[in-house]
């Protein structure tokens, strides 16, 4: 299993539960909101994670700050 902790810019932050709604049913992919900008991702695989960042980068125009969790 491999995690990260993902931070947008606050400029975005209303968009962020509408990224994570369309992972919310994917049996790879497990999410969780901290706050408004703050979100936790867990995935099954490195290609669950691989298709997430790719989402994330296209879903976020701002600064998103990645942090890989151990």
């Amino acid at each position: 299993m491999k995690a990260i902790k993902v931070s947008v810019d606050y400029h975005e932050w209303s968009k962020v539960e509408g990224f994570l709604d369309q992972f919310r049913n994917d049996d790879d992919t497990f999410t969780y909101m901290v706050d408004n900008v703050t979100f936790v991702a867990v995935f099954d695989g490195e290609c669950a994670m691989a298709y997430f960042k790719a989402e994330l980068a296209g879903a976020f125009e701002g600064e998103v700050i990645i942090v890989e969790l151990r």
